[in-house]
């Protein structure tokens, strides 16, 4: 078993990186990019953005609303996590990858499709160093010993790096979970390779030979009845610390290597938030694997600080996110940074979580919901934290959670703190967005173009961000978020829903329709024949209570854009 080190490895790439060409002017200086994925947060997970209902504290993402700004209405590109990665990283909506609900697996390859650039991608070719940390959910491709396509683990050459990870979409460091911490494999790759954490080493050890892989990484037995492929030293509690420990040595080591002079595009894609439940006692990024001794030097308690062990996870992402602005600061980075932070759908439904009343009945779970969510502590402490899918800003509760295709499972906090051009402080209320824009987004921010075949769902919400105390122009006037349930009045498992968003303005005053889209999947083009099933008027009903689908006119016409757009190749102008 072969080792390297990961300062010595981060090394190497940066030092290829530093000989690449910047393909833009270097006129204006570019930012470093750091973006901060959440898994399962929900929009009330964040103090700040609940005051009245968060039952614990999140001081470092409160201070980051405080120094940037944050969009009130903005929207993962789908309710669920695997399509809504898809949509960030490629900027288009998740059908026009592989599978038009995501590609889930490892054995089947990627959901992005060759001749589909990454936003890894587009800044690597100007210049930027770019890496991935964490949970991917993007779909690859195992081989075999002879070089054909594993169907699964058990045939895989586990001492070959996979195919169609992120090492083949842009990134030039990775350090990678397949499918995060809630099923198989339960390991790290690091640029796609498997490997094995060596404590006293403090570093990540490769394997040069499938068997001597294989007697570390094997099938093990989890529960009574189930078993899965699993690093022998797996321990969920020490994913996040070992994730943070990498990319903060990333940082350092960029910094060693190309100084203030290049920046880099960091993605970090949070374990956090998602089940299974198992904060840390202890996060220490100085040791990783140390994660119930809270004296030793480093430690930052998690476990039991908060009202259950999922919103003890909201802490640990909160805590990381505080570690990632003290290095850069340290660094004289921070006002050369821009920090995105979001989260992949709505609040999951977590380990002691209730409805205050019963409205509506999910067709999927066959569950009532309705009104305030509620999670309480489960280890009887008596905390309670009310709305973790949010509320609305005149404080009435969204309608449900991850997965639902009402408010409560795709609104989620985006947060964007540049200090070089993004006037903080701000709300911005008046703009609807979808995770999708980031790329362009990010791009504007950036002064790179994008090719005019790439990232055919997103805008450039630029203008938006960088001016202050001037109504910006409506960016859009349509958002289309895709749920992974069937309306709440059909069962049949074929049928999925879609969210249309309709908007404008006037006299100062912006107006959101939403209608509820039901479509078959089964038919070959089911999209174009989406009906719209219920109609909300989201600026005066947020809770989404008053069905409006009588209005015929409106509903017609929310339609008939939904088809335009299913059915076109591309959304947005080219450049």
């Amino acid at each position: 078993m072969g080792f390297t080190r990961v300062s010595q490895h981060i090394l190497i790439f940066l030092l290829c990186a530093a000989a690449v060409n910047c393909s833009v002017c270097d006129a204006e200086k570019q930012p470093n990019v750091l973006v901060f994925l959440m898994d399962d947060m929900g929009y009330g997970d964040i103090r700040a953005l609940n005051p009245a209902g968060a039952g614990f504290e999140t001081p470092h993402l409160d201070n980051l609303l405080q120094l940037g700004v944050t969009f009130t209405n903005a929207h993962s590109s789908a309710s669920v996590c695997a399509p809504t990665r898809y949509a960030l990283l490629t900027g288009n909506h998740v059908y026009r990858g592989r599978n038009s609900g995501g590609t889930w697996g490892h054995f089947s390859g990627s959901q992005i499709l060759a001749g589909q650039k990454t936003l890894a991608d587009v800044l690597q070719h100007a210049g930027y160093t770019t890496a991935f940390f964490g949970k991917s959910h993007l779909g690859s491709t195992f081989l075999q010993s002879d070089g054909t396509i594993a169907n699964g683990f058990q045939d895989a050459d586990l001492s070959q790096r996979f195919r169609d990870g992120p090492i083949d979409h842009g990134f030039e460091y990775s350090l990678t979970l397949p499918a995060g911490i809630q099923s198989e494999p339960y390991a790290f790759f690091k640029n796609d390779r498997l490997v094995r954490w060596e404590n006293k080493q403090k570093s990540w050890h490769h394997f040069s030979d499938d068997n001597v892989a294989r007697t570390f990484f094997r099938k093990t037995a989890r529960g009574r009845k189930k078993t899965a492929y699993e690093m022998d030293n797996w321990s969920t509690e020490s994913v996040g610390p070992l994730l943070m420990h990498d990319a903060l040595a990333f940082i350092d080591q960029h910094v060693a290597i190309r100084g203030n002079d290049k920046p880099f595009f960091l993605y970090y894609c949070s374990q956090a938030g998602h089940s299974p439940y198992a904060p840390p006692v202890s996060f220490n990024v100085k040791d990783p694997l140390n994660t119930d001794d809270l004296a030793a030097s480093g430690a930052i308690p998690i476990a039991g600080t908060t009202v259950n062990k999922r919103t003890d996870m909201i802490r640990e992402a909160d805590v990381a996110i505080g570690l990632f602005i003290d290095k850069l600061t340290s660094l004289g980075l921070f006002h050369d940074t821009l920090i995105v932070f979001t989260s992949d759908n709505g609040a999951a439904v977590g380990p002691a979580s209730s409805w205050s009343e019963s409205l509506y009945r999910d067709a999927k779970d066959n569950s009532e919901y309705g009104g305030d969510r509620i999670e309480v502590g489960i280890e009887g402490h008596g905390r309670e934290h009310r709305n973790a899918q949010g509320v609305a800003s005149d404080g009435s509760p969204l309608r449900g959670e991850k997965g639902f295709v009402y408010e409560g499972g795709h609104r989620v906090p985006l947060v964007m703190c540049w200090s070089q051009k993004i006037p903080g402080g701000r709300r911005i209320r008046d703009q609807i967005i979808g995770l999708h824009d980031l790329f362009r987004t990010l791009c504007g921010l950036a002064s790179i173009s994008v090719p005019a075949d790439q990232a055919n769902d997103s805008y450039d919400f630029t203008e938006v961000l960088t001016t202050n105390g001037i109504e910006a122009p409506l960016v859009r006037e349509s958002l289309y978020i895709q749920s992974n349930r069937p309306w709440e009045q059909n069962i049949k498992k074929s049928f999925n829903t879609w969210a249309a968003y309709g908007v404008t303005t006037e006299n100062n005053s912006t107006d959101i329709w939403k209608a509820v889209l039901e479509y078959n999947m089964k038919n070959f083009d089911g999209r174009s024949y989406a009906k719209c099933v219920e109609l909300f008027h989201l600026s005066s009903d947020p809770s989404e209570s008053q069905n409006l689908s009588a209005d015929v006119v409106r509903r017609v016409a929310l339609e008939a854009k939904f088809h335009d757009m299913a059915s076109g190749e591309q959304t947005v102008n080219e450049e």
